[in-house]
């Protein structure tokens, strides 16, 4: 086998012990958690907003209705996640993963040279 081929295939042998010892990488994942009444708040914002506009809108067709109450359901989702993301640290898990591959690769070629 190619040295990189070694190494991936510890990489996926051994991947979740190593994350999981690794602190960063452990803050990040608990960031995404929803941990505080706030972050509860921040999610029911899309549910009241959608049953909201359903009241307000004069619209008279029941599925537009029904269909554009669940755009702006999706909407405010999405701009609450976006809030979420700047209230939380700038790394997020995927970068700090990557941080960390490259780190045990490194270390791997280190202990693994002919």
């Amino acid at each position: 086998m190619k040295p990189e081929q070694d190494f991936e295939q510890y990489w996926k042998e051994n991947r979740d012990r190593i994350l999981q010892n690794d602190e960063e990488y452990k803050r990040a994942k608990d960031n995404l958690k929803m941990t505080s009444g706030a972050d509860w708040l921040l999610f029911a914002i899309p549910i009241v907003g959608a049953i909201l506009f359903m009241d307000w809108v004069p619209i008279q067709k029941e599925l537009l209705k029904w269909v554009t109450s669940a755009g702006v359901a999706i909407l405010l989702f999405v701009v609450c996640v976006w809030i979420k993301s700047l209230s939380t640290e700038n790394s997020n898990p995927e970068e700090i993963e990557e941080k960390i591959k490259q780190k045990a690769r490194e270390h791997f070629r280190l202990n693994h040279e002919p």
